[in-house]
């Protein structure tokens, strides 16, 4: 921008028509829009002068257009500027004091301030700006209200995004600390509320000591106050910082929650409300603090929201009206002048009550409770309190509760604890308690829709939760759909706008009905009358109304097909209805508005899928041709296309004939989206084809080849793997071509499927899919496929061995291509499978076998031993390989192989074949052990790996009960007569006998794992394979139920005299925490006191081993006792509330000045336990000085090694960090800790505590 431009600009606004100033206001804001250059001191000086004053002119849209001016200006000005300019406002501000002109000036204070906070990258200049504003409120005495609020918010934007270079100004932070703490008593509430944010904010943002005496002058002004309003002055200050900082404040909550909780019902209703206000903010913020006072906290709930003095309900609860007859079927208008509502202006009651539903509402969605309590505790307390007669209240009593049932609704079917079961008997009495409440209340039509929020909830946990309400709930839902979209010249446009959400609300519980398997006699009798209101609805000139209708009726049509064969199956009184909605989406097929047109595409392409064979021929043939002769653009046809495909995919409801009719104008649509670049459109196009080859040559007619040659020409545009629907419409056209079509593009495709079928793992299963058709249809080509695909995996073996010669290394420096392995394994064997199917021959081994080379030692003849072992393995797999000693003498030999991919590929093959013929494994498993029981040898390795694989499928996949009694026989014969170290391998066995049956072998391998009979090997192998059970992710709910039983006497092994039995029962208990948390608590009580002693060094383990001419002391135990550490993070993690907080703390000191794996763990706890022990730690703060000192005291040797100095080095700053980690205890701690806080003050001396 020009100085002369800039000039000629700010002398017209000093021109007395107000047009002229405001334009030249406005080219002032285009200019400053459009550029990015510096404005010069005496520029900005100019232009920032200019525009404050015009501030003040008389003209409300100048000002505006100024006040947009600075803050567009901003980025473009000096510091100096900016801080002369803020100066220049504030002064003026001053000056003016409650003149009403002062609103501008605060107004683009803010702008400015805000702008700069976002625009300005260095937050020093931002800091430097604080000291006018705070003149200005420190002189506040003379500004109206508006005008502080905007300078506090003003304040706010600068201490939060400058704290820092605020808290360097010592005599500023010390100014704003004082006017923050004298200005939360300010009588005007607004000003009030608006200094309580900033407060927070600055003892949030603001880092050191004035943000901590801030703090800590709050806590001890709460602490002292006498008067009620200093007191919830103060309360929400701490709740503003908690929601911001929760870690700020967490050591005080425990003494706030101790000192008001009991106090909370007999409080003045300012004071109760504050306070069920922080303990809402606390259970939401800070949930594990307070754990241990929830239930006083839910009672303190439970009173607040019965709070209601000045009226007297009808407590009998089992005496409700369910009805719904009356007043409710005509009561859609204007919720103005509800008469029949309860009025008092001077009750004030109501504020009470919904703090306190506010506050169930956390509690249910804070994790303290266990969803069945949540259920039984909070739920029955907001049904209690459906019947609420202030409509705000109301309304936010039912949402609570529909937090209840997504509470429920997010644990899935398998609800912990019964909750869906509680749910269950408790929604008779929530649909009684919700019409009720609308029958008492008909003109809130937000209770209505928060009622029907509730239902659909409801039916989402279980399709069956509303059974037995649905004849009651049935007038409402007929009532509100019945309802006309106008209702003459008094209606106002809210009103409508309300109806139309109730009727959203109201199909949406309708197509949450429908979303279940089979429909009960009573929804079929409910669906019976409410079908007429979809009926209605689809008609609806209102926005959304059609679609959502049309989606109920899909949902409908499929849930009355899934039924038909069910006792309530009769569904021939909904034909006609089914034919009625067709009539009506015939026209609206080619509506305007997108959404319904898609959901009228669904709905015709369901129906003739469902009831194709029900309704009437004339109705299907016209639903047919509406679809096949819809035209418009590729999006418009891509919709159609995919109704088209749901009404014709098999399985269908509709005749053959029908679709054959219509096959050619469903492939003349389809067609020329073929060629088209987007993905979506050919995707559309690629599913229709495949839908319509599931009628065979009939469907396609002539242009079968046609399309072949256009899916081939899709696959080769593809830039990466070939498109999977591709691919599948490829397998389903191929059988309708003939030969010399398939001879024709075989090369072409080919040559794009060959690379797929080594790198392209996201189409392996479609490209199987087409390899079994094309060797089943087309035979002759099948020898030339199988070529290329062993050839391209022959030149992926090769690069890869080449990667790994040149990095030196076999096999760690690089990757086995073990995806291209199994691509090509899956494709060979897919070929093979489509060729003996075409010859009709028995599965053969032979050809795999012929891939395989008699110790192969060339990358191709590895490459090749490779392939032939893995697509061995997967045809044993699929059970397709006969019984052949030759070939199991063959994979034998392979296992014992001295490279190790061949080896790992025989030992899973082998595996898997004697897994498809179990009366083999006696004499696989006597082979494996012979060879390396003890998991010596690389041939003993793979071959036990080979009895692994055995095991899971026999056991894991097929549960052969028969077979697994004698192979646990055997394997644990084997284990007790073992004389050292027995495989991992055959410990993740049994573990998979447990998964498999867990009712017969979890109690038995508890018991072998808990037996003091054998050796400690035997001993570490039970409870190893206990261990692998436990970390098994895919276990089944029974399961769990027989390790709860089991755990305790495996989990004893934590007290064995072997410090190696010792360290795997840890590792157990620490496994079951991690995993399943529920499973440790019931017995951690018993353990605990085990677990916590082993956190204490054994002496007797330590020994000093001689060097040469040094010593070095080794700590035999240090494993078992990390583990152990391990074990107290994950409960103070996840069990919070079982935990002994003593033994936590103690463990803590002890750790401190232990080995620096443990302090690390030791650091891990006490940041997790902080918040929760603040109390434990306050109490042992010499303790844990004296630990700290311990572990600062450590020195290094005398001539250290690099890596001896950086774990010293870490030390130190572990025990630092520990330091400013527990520095709020130190700070909160009602006696002082000398110790402590000298260590404190010595690591802030040398900048370590930073």
């Amino acid at each position: 921008m020009s100085a002369i431009r800039l000039d000629g600009l700010l002398a017209k606004l000093k021109d007395p028509d107000q047009d002229l100033r405001a334009m030249a206001a406005s080219d002032i804001l285009d200019a400053l829009k459009g550029t990015t250059n510096q404005l010069s001191s005496s520029e900005g000086e100019t232009c920032t002068a200019a525009l404050v004053k015009l501030l003040s002119d008389t003209q409300s849209h100048v000002q505006n257009l100024a006040m947009e001016c600075l803050g567009q200006v901003v980025q473009l000005l000096e510091p100096e500027t900016l801080r002369n300019t803020i100066t220049s406002i504030c002064t003026g501000i001053q000056q003016r004091g409650r003149d009403a002109s002062n609103t501008a000036l605060s107004v683009g204070l803010r702008v400015m301030i805000g702008r700069i906070a976002l625009a300005i990258e260095d937050p020093s200049v931002l800091g430097s700006l604080a000291a006018p504003l705070v003149a200005v409120l420190q002189g506040s005495s003379e500004l109206a209200a508006d005008v502080m609020v905007d300078i506090f918010s003003s304040l706010s934007d600068m201490i939060t995004h400058a704290g820092a270079q605020i808290a360097a100004d010592a005599a500023n932070v010390e100014q704003i600390q004082h006017l923050l703490l004298g200005v939360i008593g300010n009588g005007n509430i607004t000003i009030r509320r608006r200094a309580i944010a900033v407060l927070g904010d600055f003892v949030v943002s603001v880092p050191g000591r004035h943000s901590d005496e801030a703090l800590s002058t709050i806590f001890e002004r709460y602490m002292t106050c006498t008067k009620d309003s200093d007191k919830c002055i103060l309360l929400r200050v701490l709740v503003t910082i908690t929601r911001q900082c929760p870690g700020r404040v967490a050591a005080l909550i425990p003494t706030i929650v101790e000192r008001e909780l009991g106090a909370t019902e007999d409080s003045e209703r300012e004071v109760r409300v504050t306070l069920l206000l922080v303990f809402e903010t606390f259970v939401r913020y800070c949930a594990d603090i307070v754990a241990a006072k929830r239930d006083d906290i839910c009672a303190a709930a439970a009173s607040a929201v019965r709070f209601d003095p000045n009226y007297n309900y009808d407590d009998d609860d089992d005496g409700m009206d369910t009805s719904s007859d009356g007043d409710m079927d005509d009561e859609f208008g204007d919720d103005d002048g509800a008469d029949d509502a309860y009025d008092d202006d001077q009750d004030d009651s109501w504020d009470v009550r919904l703090s306190g539903v506010k506050l169930l509402a956390s509690l249910a969605k804070c994790g303290l409770y266990q969803p069945h309590e949540v259920v039984s505790t909070i739920g029955s307390l907001l049904v209690e309190r459906f019947k609420e007669r202030e409509d705000v209240v109301r309304a936010e009593v039912i949402f609570a509760y529909a937090i209840v049932a997504d509470t429920l609704k997010a644990q899935g079917t398998g609800c912990a604890g019964g909750a869906a079961d509680v749910l269950q008997r408790q929604a008779p009495r929530v649909v009684a308690a919700a019409l009720a409440a609308i029958k008492s209340y008909p003109k809130s039509t937000e209770t209505k829709q928060l009622a029907f929020a509730v239902f659909a909830r409801l039916v989402s946990v279980n399709a069956s939760m509303l059974d037995d309400s649905l004849a009651n709930i049935l007038p409402l839902v007929t009532s509100a759909l019945d309802a006309e979209d106008t209702s003459g010249a008094l209606q106002t446009a809210s009103t409508s706008l309300v109806k139309t959400n109730l009727k959203l609300d109201v199909l949406a519980l309708l197509r949450a009905l429908t979303a279940c398997s089979e429909i009960s006699a009573a929804a079929k009798e409910f669906f019976a009358v409410a079908k007429d209101g979809i009926r209605k609805n689809v008609a609806s000139k209102t926005l959304q109304v059609p679609a959502a209708a049309f989606d109920a009726a899909t949902g409908l049509v499929v849930l009355l097909r899934g039924a038909a064969g069910s006792a309530s199956g009769d569904i021939a009184q909904f034909v006609p209805w089914a034919e009625e909605m067709a009539r009506c989406a015939v026209p609206l097929a080619a509506a305007d508005d997108h959404a319904l047109r898609a959901s009228v595409l669904g709905f015709i392409g369901t129906l003739l899928q469902k009831f194709g064979d029900s309704i009437g021929a004339p109705v299907s043939e016209e639903l047919l041709k509406t679809l096949t002769s819809a035209g418009g653009s590729a999006s418009d046809t891509q919709l159609v296309l995919g109704a088209v495909v749901r009404a014709i995919a098999q399985p269908t409801a509709l005749p053959r004939d029908q679709v054959l009719a219509v096959a050619a104008g469903a492939l003349q649509q389809a067609y020329p989206l073929l060629s088209q670049d987007s993905a979506a459109a050919s995707t559309a196009a690629l599913e229709a084809v495949k839908a319509l080859a599931g009628y065979g040559a009939d469907a396609l007619g002539e242009r079968g080849e046609d399309i072949v040659r256009s899916i081939v020409a899709i696959i080769s545009r593809a830039p990466d793997s070939p498109p999977v629907a591709a691919l599948q419409a490829l397998a389903a056209v191929c059988p309708s071509v003939s030969v010399q079509c398939m001879q024709g593009i075989a090369a072409e495709l080919l040559a794009q499927l060959a690379a797929a079928t080594v790198y392209g793992r996201q189409s392996a299963a479609a490209i199987d899919r087409l390899f079994q058709i094309v060797g089943a249809e087309f035979p002759d080509v099948v020898d030339s496929w199988k070529g290329e695909i062993v050839a391209n995996w022959q030149r992926a073996f090769e690069q890869y061995a080449q990667q790994c010669r040149a990095a030196g290394s076999e096999a760690i420096q690089m990757q086995f291509p073990g995806s291209g392995l199994d691509s090509a394994a899956k494709s060979i064997n897919a070929l093979q499978t489509g060729l003996y199917k075409a010859r009709a021959q028995e599965w053969s081994s032979e050809y795999l076998s012929s891939l395989m080379r008699e110790a192969p030692e060339a990358d191709d003849d590895i490459a090749l031993t490779c392939l032939g072992l893995r697509a061995l393995g997967y045809a044993a797999a699929g059970g397709s390989l006969a019984h052949s000693p030759a070939l199991a003498e063959q994979l034998q030999e392979h296992v014992g192989s001295k490279h190790d991919s061949v080896r790992g590929e025989a030992a899973a093959a082998l595996g898997k074949y004697v897994g498809s013929h179990p009366a083999l494994f006696a004499a696989l498993f006597s082979g494996a052990t012979a060879a390396g029981s003890t998991g010596a040898g690389a041939g003993g390795q793979s071959m036990l790996q080979a009895v692994k694989e055995a095991v899971d499928m026999i056991v894991g996949a097929n549960r052969d009960r028969a077979s697994a009694g004698p192979m646990w026989e055997q394997i644990t014969a084997f284990a007790q007569g073992s004389q050292g170290p027995i495989a991992d391998a055959l410990a993740q066995s049994l573990a998979t006998f447990a998964l498999a049956f867990p009712e017969k072998y979890v109690p038995l391998l508890a018991a072998r794992a808990a037996s003091g009979d054998g050796s400690t090997d035997v001993k570490a192998f039970y409870i190893t394979a206990f261990r692998a059970v436990l970390a098994d992710k895919q276990r089944r709910p029974e399961c769990d139920a027989e390790l709860k039983g089991a755990l305790a006497a495996v989990l004893g092994s934590i007290d064995d005299s072997d410090v190696e039995i010792r360290r795997l029962g840890l590792l157990a208990l620490f496994t079951t925490i991690q995993g399943k948390p529920e499973l440790a608590e019931g017995v951690i009580g018993a353990v605990g006191p085990a677990l916590f002693r082993r956190t204490a060094i054994d002496e007797s383990l330590v020994r000093m081993v001689s060097m040469g001419p040094f010593k070095k002391r080794v700590d035999d135990g240090l494993e078992a006792r990390k583990a152990a550490f391990q074990c107290v993070h994950a409960l103070v993690r996840a069990l919070p509330s079982a935990v002994d907080c003593d033994a936590v703390a103690d463990s803590v000191v002890r750790g401190i000045p232990d080995e620096y794996e443990i302090r690390l763990l030791v650091l891990q706890i006490v940041n997790e336990s902080l918040p929760r022990l603040s109390g434990v730690y306050e109490a042992r703060l010499d303790a844990l000085a004296d630990a700290i000192e311990r572990a600062q005291a450590l020195k290094l040797p005398t001539k250290p090694v690099r890596q001896e100095i950086e774990k010293h080095t870490a030390t130190l700053k572990a025990t630092t960090t520990l330091l400013a980690a527990l520095g709020p205890a130190a700070r909160s701690a009602p006696t002082p800790s000398a110790k402590f806080n000298a260590l404190l003050e010595s690591a802030a001396g040398d900048g370590s505590a930073r």
